[in-house]
């Protein structure tokens, strides 16, 4: 028994250095302590996001850092919304995931028509007074500008793929020639 101590020590202590990264977004001192740790390096950190050197300004703003991710987590859930009521059946899965990886990329490297259109929608102040942001047709219009139609074909050949895999291993499994 008293082996087995040790082991739950270690596990209670490495999950207490586990850091949720979502939490941080809204922890200020850490926020700060990034920021410094930025200037001090004299670089351009911006954690995967490519904001260029507008990225410090984010940082500094709070309130439009917390708007960036409340868009982020809007926009996940509305493309899922839309890709379920397209009725795609057991390939809906993986097409959210797909799309949602889209949507990742392109708000980690925003081309400058990508930015101008989130940077209006993060200063519409009458979109953020709930836990989303419930004007679907700004969301519909912002997947328009940020999944371009490679982007759909790509997210449809993935789902397409998904599926094809899917009908052949039950193919396999009932064994039933093909």
């Amino acid at each position: 028994m008293n082996e087995e101590k040790p082991n739950y020590i270690q596990s209670i202590s490495n999950q207490e250095n586990t850091v949720n990264p979502m939490d941080l977004l809204f922890d200020e001192k850490w926020l700060r302590k990034a920021v410094e740790v930025e200037d001090k390096v004299g670089g351009n950190i911006g954690a995967g996001l490519d904001w260029g050197s507008g990225f410090s300004d984010l940082m500094l703003n709070l309130e439009l850092l917390g708007r960036l991710t409340t868009l982020r987590i809007s926009l996940n859930r509305e493309v899922r919304l839309l890709l379920n009521n397209w009725n795609l059946g057991t390939a809906t899965k993986i097409a959210v995931k797909t799309a949602r990886d889209r949507l990742l990329q392109r708000l980690r490297l925003p081309t400058p028509e990508v930015k101008e259109h989130i940077l209006i929608v993060l200063r519409t102040d009458e979109l953020y007074g709930e836990e989303f942001i419930s004007n679907r047709e700004i969301l519909r219009e912002l997947l328009g500008v940020l999944l371009k139609q490679e982007d759909w074909e790509t997210i449809a050949a993935i789902a397409a793929d998904s599926l094809k895999e899917r009908i052949m291993h039950q193919v396999s499994v009932e064994k039933i020639s093909a």
